[in-house]
């Protein structure tokens, strides 16, 4: 097991409690994202066992509370684990508090965070550097008019219609994988109606094999941790290759397989298909500066030879249960017990920060 560089910390621990939210009445899919209590204990315990003392910060009104009161200035580091839950760039209004308080903290940063949640902007980002995105297009919020030829006359069926600044499976159901012109306008009007904030992204349905790469560290000292591959079973639970799967990522899928199960595998980096979705993961973590850790998806263009892997998402701030998120289940098979992740992701933050003293903060 590693030793974190400093032990005896102070680390607060920002996070925004699901059972809180839901007992204010909010529903299931717009809690999907907080951290619930297997979570927060989990991370609190791994921080604990380090020789951490963790001060427990539930939400970003609870912090606000405390820089006003200046407790912060007792603070060694902040473990940013919170989503946010109210607006389009949610995820970077706690980073952005901590940058104005020059308080160090763990992963991205507020402009990294910010582009990451809207999946258009990360989309253009990605062209922008060259790295493989599937074909797209934006449609504007409700309120606003959609040329439907227009954009039928840039994509190729079938599509996948998704809210641009949803996460963790919200807005996804079977219809949003569209197959026939005459049903383009009925998705984008239902998902405009339920999620009048945001644009619609649109792309071009991907229907190879699914990835997931696990990152750790920041610019010249990051490496990607390892690889899972989405795996679909029958109902016998023999595995399948030829399942029809209709939704765009592995927590889209969840629980929503008609009859079907899906898992993941542990795949080998030395597979030059496998090495390949890696090193394309890794550039789409690098140019969209994440740091201390994230989780890239990515799928294949189809299942023929030669398909390319097309990103899908890239997820700054990652599930961290430590009994069944992807990125925790990835870091146990390649030898990383969860409390180690926990020491390497301090480890990351500290190494590229230091705590400010300079009367302003």
């Amino acid at each position: 097991m590693r030793d974190t560089r400093r032990t005896g910390l102070n680390v607060a621990f920002v996070y925004d409690p699901k059972d809180y939210y839901q007992s204010l009445g909010f529903s299931h899919s717009e809690c999907a994202d907080l951290a619930d209590d297997v979570t927060i204990n989990g991370i609190t315990s791994a921080l604990e066992s380090l020789g951490h003392c963790v001060i427990h910060i539930p939400g970003i009104k609870t912090l606000v509370k405390h820089l006003a009161a200046d407790r912060h200035k007792q603070w060694d580091l902040v473990f940013n684990y919170s989503e946010g839950v109210f607006g389009s760039a949610r995820e970077s209004q706690v980073p952005a508090l901590l940058e104005a308080y020059q308080i160090p903290f763990t992963f991205s940063d507020a402009a990294t965070l910010a582009t990451g949640i809207d999946k258009g902007k990360t989309k253009m980002l990605l062209d922008h550097y060259r790295i493989p995105t599937s074909p797209f297009v934006i449609v504007p919020r409700a309120g606003e008019v959609v040329d439907y030829a227009a954009v039928e006359d840039q994509l190729p069926y079938p599509l996948f219609a998704k809210p641009i600044a949803a996460s963790t499976s919200n807005g996804i159901s079977p219809s949003n994988k569209i197959l026939r012109k005459e049903d383009l306008p009925d998705v984008i009007e239902d998902l405009r109606a339920e999620f009048r904030d945001q644009e619609i992204l649109l792309e071009k349905f991907l229907d190879g094999r699914e990835f997931t790469v696990a990152i750790l560290g920041t610019g010249a000292c990051a490496r990607v941790l390892g690889v899972s591959e989405v795996t679909w079973y029958n109902p016998e639970g023999r595995k399948s290759d030829d399942l029809s799967v209709d939704f765009a990522t592995s927590f889209s899928k969840a629980g929503k397989g008609e009859g079907h199960d899906m898992g993941h595998v542990h795949v080998d980096l030395a597979d030059p298909l496998v090495k390949a979705v890696s090193e394309i993961g890794f550039s789409a973590y690098q140019a969209l500066g994440c740091k201390d850790g994230g989780r890239v998806d990515i799928r294949l263009s189809s299942e023929a030879d030669g398909a390319v892997p097309y990103v899908i998402e890239v997820n700054p701030i990652f599930g961290m249960r430590p009994d069944y998120s992807l990125f925790t289940w990835i870091a146990r098979n390649n030898g990383m017990e969860y409390q180690d992740l926990v020491a390497e992701i301090v480890d990351n933050a500290l190494l590229r920060q230091k705590p400010v003293t300079n009367g302003l903060n």
